[in-house]
């Protein structure tokens, strides 16, 4: 039996499918997501799909080669430098869920219309029109995310990607957006995001890393070229009042799900230890 199919729509439906998939793992998991990479990873998925229907590889063949396209899709659309192997694992299993549900909601909405015998030549017969595959995988992918929220599948914390250029080196950084943080530097009013200790010590001089006590944060400011980059952030904490290290980035951009944007927020050193298993920074979310 012949089967006749169109490259481009074929090409087209994958994409839209992939599209979908992909904008629903990032809100489900509060993934910032660049907009041309999310594109990208769409386009990859559609044309690897029509490169799978022409070649035709085997059972276990084709099962593998789709096993490491996933993954693939998941990094060119949401992976950064700074990322390991078990977050791409996470975003990929979301990834897998996603299109598994999302599959199946497709699959019963069809049917669905089906037995309404609405009068719509699209419903006729095999086929399915692009229109009539637009309508239902608007329908199938509110109802994925909807149902995904109410089982808990949404992560309850909020991510941004944070890329920053601290003393001419770059840095990324995950950071939780936390609306209990209110530090300000008191002379410019500029917000501060705190980070990781860790997470800087590759871009910071060993001093200032080193800087733990009142009296080497005093020394510190003895050198004017380190001086000048830093700044001294008053905290108040259950343990007493100090003072935080907060330095200047030379530039320093946030990706969120609304996209980039540069910002001039300072970045202050602390030890967040434990609490920040999954992020590196905590960023004032006003």
């Amino acid at each position: 039996m012949v089967q006749e199919v169109y490259a481009d729509l074929y090409v087209l439906i994958n994409f839209g499918m992939d599209l979908l998939c992909l904008m629903i793992t990032s809100a489900l998991l509060h993934l910032p997501a660049r907009q041309m990479r999310v594109l990208l990873a769409a386009g990859a998925g559609g044309c690897y799909a029509l490169l799978s229907l022409l070649l035709c590889p085997p059972g276990v063949v084709g099962f593998l080669t789709d096993l490491l396209a996933a993954p693939l899709l998941c990094a060119i659309a949401f992976a950064s430098k700074k990322d390991g192997i078990f977050r791409l694992f996470r975003i990929t299993c979301a990834y897998f869920l996603t299109s598994a549900i999302l599959g199946g909601v497709m699959t019963a909405l069809y049917s669905f219309l089906n037995r309404l015998q609405l009068p719509l030549d699209s419903l006729q017969g095999d086929g399915l029109s692009v229109w009539s595959f637009a309508l239902l995988s608007a329908a199938a992918g509110l109802a994925t995310l909807k149902g995904g929220k109410c089982f808990g599948f949404s992560a309850r914390k909020r991510f941004v990607r944070i890329e920053a250029s601290i003393f001419g080196k770059a840095i990324s950084l995950r950071a939780l957006l936390d609306s209990g943080n209110l530090l300000q530097d008191p002379l410019s009013g500029r917000n501060v995001i705190v980070a990781d200790r860790r997470a800087l010590q590759e871009a910071l001089p060993r001093r200032l890393l080193e800087a733990d006590t009142q009296e080497k944060l005093t020394d510190l400011l003895s050198d004017h070229e380190l001086a000048r980059r830093i700044r001294l952030i008053p905290i108040h904490t259950a343990a007493g009042e100090g003072l935080l290290p907060a330095v200047i980035p030379d530039s320093l951009t946030v990706t969120e799900q609304r996209g980039e944007r540069a910002t001039d927020h300072l970045i202050a050193i602390s030890d967040l230890g434990a609490r920040a298993r999954d992020f590196d920074a905590v960023m004032p979310d006003h």
